[in-house]
């Protein structure tokens, strides 16, 4: 059992609506950011075949966002991933999800900061708009500035996330409806050809494995909604249903700006604007102050996906502070807004410092935004593979009791957790992705043990205690469909 939450270090209950679950979901997945980021990486993966990976990731995706819900129905806790799988398989794994996700919140910031400074100077000051040191000083100051609003409590984030969303996926749609003109006019850089919807299109088996990794990465973070589950009204049942829906919504909103967008400009301009494609894209769409929308947008959405991430990473962190694997003032709640200030803006720092190091990493933007898409690929596969396999444990004892739960809870999901795990082990093999992008993406998940091992022998945690017994418990739930 765990212990007894301390008086005062509770969330603020019964907060959020099943929309405001959805929007946090869809914000921190960022489709316009996503698209800056993913887009130039997409195309030099894979061609114009862009639309078939994002196809294909669906379906495990669908499955792993199904664990989710199953599991949250069990169990309504901020840790999500982290406390699922400690009680439902060991509190090592446990505590390797919970450290692997938390790498993944932080090098994900990363990712989204070097866009939102960026975009930021490719409306004030588009001379330096590709200097990485300017953008990693801009991102910076976005940083600060979401963490102190997320100090005013999970409502105030809830309304801005809310109307940043209405906006972002106005202009997106707007554009996407000229991309498509341009292609079927004939005004785009490319045409469109069978290829773009068939397997040929991709190349290699090499190159499907990449872009497969990168269309991982563009769904990934819809699980936000799953991270503020003790905030949100039905909390047993409405952040399930906002990270599936979250999961459909993301295969219709990428699928058809990937299509709408990846030919616009020849794929050299693409792979030289990395970090502002979409700003390139824009101008080629829209002459005139109005191709400055869409810099807007991805702007807004990296800030939106940005203040996300550091609520689902300060989430995180204050349940595994209450298991005490994490320090004892990640604990700390105000106790008007709810808010768990403290680890919120020890994870803005933590951002902070990450974001610095990489002014100094060598290479260029589109480099390093290309590597941080593959490697958040392979740590989100990874954590969501172990979800769904605990979520398969969990309910083993009521998978048979119908077709709907053996479908929906457990072949499904095992059939995710397979297909993510084999997409690992052949970008590893075939070597789909640059070792820079392994090391950061299996290193992050390979040193947890030891620090699991250190906290549990040096720091005495009883949670880690592996002699300690751990009861089985198949849950109650009897129709998973």
């Amino acid at each position: 059992m765990q212990e007894e939450k301390a008086s005062g270090s509770r969330l603020k209950e019964n907060t959020l609506s099943l929309s405001d679950a959805i929007v946090l979901g869809l914000a921190s997945s960022a489709p316009a950011q996503t698209m800056a980021v993913a887009l130039p990486a997409l195309v030099a993966a894979i061609g114009y075949a862009g639309v078939l990976p994002i196809a294909c990731a669906f379906v495990p995706m669908l499955g792993i966002a199904l664990a989710y819900q199953h599991l949250n129905r069990w169990d309504q806790s901020a840790g999500a991933t982290y406390t699922w799988v400690s009680r439902a398989l060991h509190p090592y794994l446990g505590f390797v999800a919970g450290w692997v996700i938390l790498m993944y919140y932080t090098l994900g910031t990363t990712g989204m900061t070097l866009p939102a400074g960026t975009y930021t100077l490719q409306l004030i000051a588009p001379g330096i708009a590709n200097n990485k040191i300017a953008a990693v000083a801009v991102g910076s100051l976005w940083n600060l500035a979401v963490t102190f609003l997320l100090l005013a409590g999970i409502e105030v984030a809830a309304r801005f996330q809310r109307a940043l969303a209405i906006f972002e996926y106005s202009v997106l749609f707007f554009f996407a409806i000229l991309g498509i003109r341009a292609l079927i006019s004939g005004h785009a850089a490319t045409s469109i050809t069978p290829a773009w919807f068939g397997i040929s299109g991709a190349n290699k088996m090499k190159e499907f494995v990449g872009g497969i990794l990168i269309a991982v990465f563009m769904y990934s973070g819809w699980d936000a909604a799953i991270y503020v589950n003790e905030e949100t009204k039905n909390k047993e049942a409405n952040p399930g249903r906002a990270a599936v829906s979250s999961v459909v919504i993301l295969l219709f909103v990428y699928g058809l700006i990937t299509f709408a967008y990846q030919g616009i400009v020849d794929r050299a301009a693409l792979q030289s604007s990395a970090g502002n494609a979409l700003a390139v894209i824009a101008q080629r769409l829209l002459l005139g102050p109005g191709s400055l929308l869409l810099s807007v947008v991805v702007l807004l959405g990296t800030v939106a996906c940005l203040q996300v991430a550091i609520v689902s990473a300060s989430r995180l962190g204050f349940a595994m502070a209450e298991d005490r694997v994490m320090p004892a003032f990640f604990r700390i709640v105000h106790p008007r807004t709810g808010s768990p200030w403290a680890v919120t803006l020890f994870m803005g720092g933590i951002n902070l410092v990450f974001l610095m190091l990489t002014a100094f990493e060598a290479g260029g933007t589109r480099e390093m935004l290309s590597n941080i898409a593959g490697s958040l690929g392979i740590i989100a596969s990874l954590f969501y593979a172990l979800t769904a396999i605990a979520a398969v444990w969990q309910y083993r004892g009521v998978l048979f009791k119908n077709l709907g739960n053996f479908l929906l809870g457990g072949l499904w999901p095992a059939l995710g957790a397979i297909f993510l795990l084999l997409v690992v082990f052949e970008a590893v093999l075939t070597g789909a992705v640059a070792p820079a992008v392994l090391w950061s993406g299996l290193g992050a998940s390979a040193v947890a043990l030891p620090i699991a091992l250190g906290i549990r022998y040096v720091g005495k945690v009883p949670f880690l205690d592996s002699s300690r017994t751990q009861p089985v418990s198949v849950a109650k739930i009897e129709d998973l469909s």
